[in-house]
């Protein structure tokens, strides 16, 4: 069941509707703690700069991941198709049983 999930970012109130609380409140921690990253590396004094380097840091980390992740699941595939096609073998069952 959905509920109302109380939140806050850049010190103010936000209040989201969703049914994992935890989910909800980890996700607007890590935006919040990432904005006050990014205003204290950069020195970034702006409200809406802050928030737009803090969406391209995100953005980055994000694109990195799902690259990683993408190239695994080729790995993975590959792999698979190799089990594939080592079990399609033709092998006498003599030379199948060593194995």
């Amino acid at each position: 069941m959905e509920k109302k999930v109380e939140v806050t970012i850049l010190k103010q109130p936000f209040t989201f509707v969703g049914e994992d609380e935890d989910r909800i409140k980890r996700d607007a921690r890590y935006v919040d703690d990432k904005i006050a990253y990014v205003t204290q590396r950069y020195g970034i004094v702006n409200t809406l700069s802050a928030v737009i380097m803090a969406m391209m840091e995100i953005t980055d980390e994000y694109l990195e991941m799902k690259k990683q992740a993408e190239k695994i699941e080729g790995k993975t595939l590959r792999l698979i198709k190799k089990f594939e096609d080592i079990e399609a073998m033709d092998v006498p069952c003599s030379a199948r049983d060593k194995w």
